[in-house]
């Protein structure tokens, strides 16, 4: 996967490396979708091909960058919760997060698919811990710059970021609700900050509207 995947001299301008790298991602696309790899031996490689692949989200070419996504979600599920570590976490999130404002409105709904498999691989602690890969600031930063999209004018873009926030709720259901509660006055309907109020109170065994 690492041969398949797109160097670092690749990257230039221009639509023939932009073609190039196309083809290196839908290559690896095809080895992920066809089980050729096991969780453990794309563990053994990740630190070095995460950043080949995350460089992707940032492609010139659209489909580069939506196949990039669709490439992330199924290396996260298939490296399962124990081989992700808390620094492929912190290197993973912004830069998903940060699709949301692609250009391409089909990128920016393929981007919650990734970040709905990186919630599925969270060992959390709010406070530090070597045994997780997830604590509370990074949980804050992470639900804070989903909230903005949550409030797009665009109701496909407002349903894909309510299903992560929905997915990450039950991770810390106390500071979810604080924090969707604190943006809550700000958007222009409370309609959906609502909704994900009451899904975590089921969380918590209680009402936190």
């Amino acid at each position: 996967m690492m041969r398949a995947a797109p160097q670092p001299s690749s990257r230039r301008a221009g639509k023939p490396a932009e073609h190039v790298r196309l083809a290196s991602y839908s290559c690896v696309q095809k080895l992920l979708s066809a089980d050729a790899i096991s969780g453990e031996q794309l563990g053994a490689h990740m630190g070095g091909a995460l950043p080949l692949l995350v460089a992707g989200l940032d492609d010139d070419n659209v489909e580069s960058r939506r196949i990039a996504c669709v490439i992330l979600a199924t290396a996260l599920r298939r490296l399962g919760p124990s081989r992700v570590s808390h620094e492929q976490m912190r290197q993973l999130y912004p830069e998903l997060t940060k699709r949301l404002d692609d250009a391409s409105d089909g990128v920016r709904v393929a981007a919650c698919v990734p970040l709905v498999a990186m919630l599925e691989q969270v060992r959390y602690s709010a406070s530090w811990s070597e045994a997780h890969n997830f604590d509370r600031t990074n949980f804050g930063y992470f639900v804070n710059g989903l909230l903005v999209h949550l409030d797009d004018p665009d109701p496909e873009i407002q349903a894909a970021v309510a299903e992560v926030l929905e997915r990450a709720a039950p991770i810390d259901p106390p500071e979810f609700c604080s924090l969707v509660r604190a943006v809550r006055g700000r958007h222009r309907s409370s309609k959906l900050c609502d909704a994900l109020l009451e899904n975590a109170g089921g969380h918590t065994g209680g009402t936190l509207v």
